[in-house]
């Protein structure tokens, strides 16, 4: 019942969203400002062949590579940084200040050395998920509990066995919860580096279409991306839930 009554209040916020736009448009009365979310929808349909056909796919790529180079670079930096106590001391400041250079200033650096390529759009949504995904990590498998960790080396376990049958477990809700943040992101990430320069991509689309003052066309490729990101995140959810029944089954029997 929870459940459905949250799905409900989405729905039904997502209507009022939808009202005050329609509202809002109405207010200002000038589509090259403001279109309504029917002019958007209309876009979408006429145009869907060129947004799916072209540009969907290279914007995906971006996402799809971007968010498996973030999730195994902050992975590898966690792991070393937990088995290292040194190299966790001589990282972390080198990662903090990584995220202190806002990544449109390092774009025209990575345009020099990779130029409008897919690489540099996948460097970009790096750039912008790794910390995230590396911190979280590394916290959690900091977590680990003392005497599991014992029992494990009383037992004989290798450090890559402690590391694969206690260590990663007990930080998957940490791993799970930043890869929540992460994955917006990289969408995010996507759209910013086809503005700084792309021969494809729905960021290269919306820019295009700001150029001649057609709103419409440069909201369309946002709703897309909303929708992604959204379907993105509700799998996320899927498979956090199914990775982490046992720790939903634990909590269950800990609290009868």
């Amino acid at each position: 019942m929870k459940t459905q009554h949250r799905h409900t209040l989405g729905i039904l916020g997502f209507a009022l969203f939808l009202a005050l736009w329609a509202l809002a448009s109405l207010l200002v009365g000038q589509s090259f400002l403001l279109p309504s979310p029917l002019a958007v929808a209309r876009h979408l349909i006429e145009n869907r062949r060129v947004l799916f056909g072209e540009h969907f796919a290279a914007t995906a790529e971006v996402i799809v590579l971007g968010g498996l180079f973030s999730v195994a670079l902050g992975a590898l930096f966690a792991v070393v940084m937990d088995a290292w106590p040194l190299a966790a001391r001589a990282l972390y400041p080198i990662l903090t200040l990584s995220q202190s250079i806002p990544t449109l200033c390092l774009a025209p650096v990575l345009v020099l050395f990779l130029g409008y390529s897919v690489a540099m759009r996948v460097v970009v949504v790096v750039l912008m998920n790794f910390f995230a995904v590396t911190v979280s990590l590394y916290d959690g498998l900091q977590s680990t509990g003392a005497q599991e960790t014992e029992l494990l080396k009383s037992l004989g376990a290798t450090p890559l066995q402690r590391l694969l049958l206690l260590r990663l477990p007990t930080a998957l809700p940490a791993l799970f919860t930043s890869l929540r943040i992460a994955l917006p992101w990289s969408v995010v990430g996507a759209a910013i580096a086809e503005w700084l320069g792309a021969p494809r991509g729905l960021g290269t689309y919306s820019r295009k279409c700001m150029a001649v003052f057609d709103a419409a066309g440069l909201l369309a490729p946002l709703v897309i991306l909303t929708a992604l990101a959204l379907i993105l995140t509700f799998l996320l959810r899927l498979a956090e839930h199914r990775a982490l029944r046992w720790s939903v089954s634990a909590d269950a029997v800990s609290s009868s």
